[in-house]
C-alpha cells in the first residue's frame, strides 16, 4: 500500500512537473512570441535546420564544459556566508537538500517506460521550455534594454540560474547558460541550444537509468579537488572559449547565416 501511495504521489509530482514546464516556460514563450510576430517559428528562428557541423560544434563546447562546471560546483559548495547571515545560509542548504532529493525522486526509473517519461520531462520539455522563454524571448529583449550582446546574454544565464533555487550549483548552471546562450547568439538558430540543452539533461537521466545512482551520491564535485582537478578545470574553460570562438570565427566569415 505505502509503495503504491509513493508511486501515486511520484506520478502527480511529475504531472505537476509537466504542467509547470507547459504554464511557465513553453506557453508564456509561444503567446509572446505570436503576438510579436504570427510566424512562431521565425520568431524563434526554428525556421532552418541547423548544420551538423554547427551541432557537433555545440555538443563538443558542452561536454568539454562539464570539468569546469563540476569545479565551479566545487567552489560553490565552498562559499561561507558570514556570521550574521547564518539562518540564510542554513536556509539555503535545507533548499538545496530539498532540490536534490526532489530531483532523484524524479529520477527513480524502475522500467523503460520510467526512463522515457523522464526523457520527456526532463530532456524535451525542460530543454524546449526553457529556451524558448530565456534565449528565445529574454535574452533578445535583454540584449535590446542593454545595448550589450554579452550583458543581455548573461542577464538571462542568470536567470535561468536563479529561477532553479539551488544556489550551491547556481555559477555551474550560471556558465551552462552563458554557453547556451552564445551558442544561440552565433548561430541565430534556436534549435542549437534546445538540442544541446536536450542532450546535457538527457545524457544525465541517462546515466542514472544505467548506473542506477542518485545524482547526488554521484560526488561531481569531487573531481575538482584531485590531483590535477585544477588543470581539467582550466583546459575544460580553454575549450570551451575555443569552440564559442570558432563558432563566432564561422559566423565573421558568414558560414553561418544570421538575419
Amino acid at each position: 500500500m505505502d509503495r503504491m501511495q509513493h508511486e501515486g504521489d511520484l506520478g502527480l509530482m511529475k504531472y505537476l512537473q509537466v504542467l509547470s514546464q507547459l504554464g511557465f516556460f513553453i506557453l508564456p514563450a509561444v503567446i509572446f512570441g505570436f503576438f510579436v510576430n504570427k510566424n512562431i517559428s521565425q520568431f524563434f528562428h526554428l525556421e532552418k535546420t541547423p548544420k551538423i557541423t554547427v551541432l557537433l560544434l555545440g555538443l563538443f563546447t558542452i561536454i568539454a564544459a562539464v570539468p569546469f562546471s563540476d569545479w565551479l560546483i566545487y567552489q560553490n559548495n565552498l562559499m561561507k556566508l558570514p556570521a550574521s547571515m547564518a539562518d540564510l545560509e542554513q536556509w539555503m542548504r535545507i533548499a538545496e537538500e530539498k532540490a536534490a532529493h526532489m530531483t532523484n525522486l524524479f529520477l527513480q526509473m524502475d522500467s523503460l517506460s520510467d526512463y522515457l517519461i523522464n526523457i520527456f520531462m526532463i530532456g524535451i520539455l525542460a530543454a524546449v521550455g526553457e529556451e524558448l522563454l530565456l534565449r528565445g524571448v529574454l535574452q533578445p529583449l535583454f540584449i535590446k534594454i542593454t545595448k550589450n550582446a554579452h550583458a543581455g546574454i548573461w542577464i538571462a544565464a542568470f536567470v535561468f540560474s536563479f529561477i532553479h533555487f539551488q544556489f550551491y550549483g547556481f555559477f555551474a548552471r550560471l556558465f551552462m547558460g552563458a554557453i547556451l546562450g552564445y551558442l544561440f547568439y552565433y548561430t541565430n538558430n534556436l534549435w542549437i541550444p534546445i538540442i544541446v540543452h536536450f542532450f546535457n539533461n538527457s545524457a544525465a537521466v541517462t546515466y542514472v537509468y544505467i548506473t542506477n545512482t542518485p545524482l547526488d551520491s554521484t560526488n561531481l564535485s569531487e573531481i575538482a579537488i584531485q590531483e590535477n582537478g585544477g588543470l581539467y578545470a582550466i583546459i575544460s574553460l580553454l575549450l570551451v572559449i575555443l569552440g564559442l570562438y570558432v563558432l563566432y570565427s564561422m559566423r565573421q566569415k558568414t558560414l553561418l547565416v544570421r538575419k
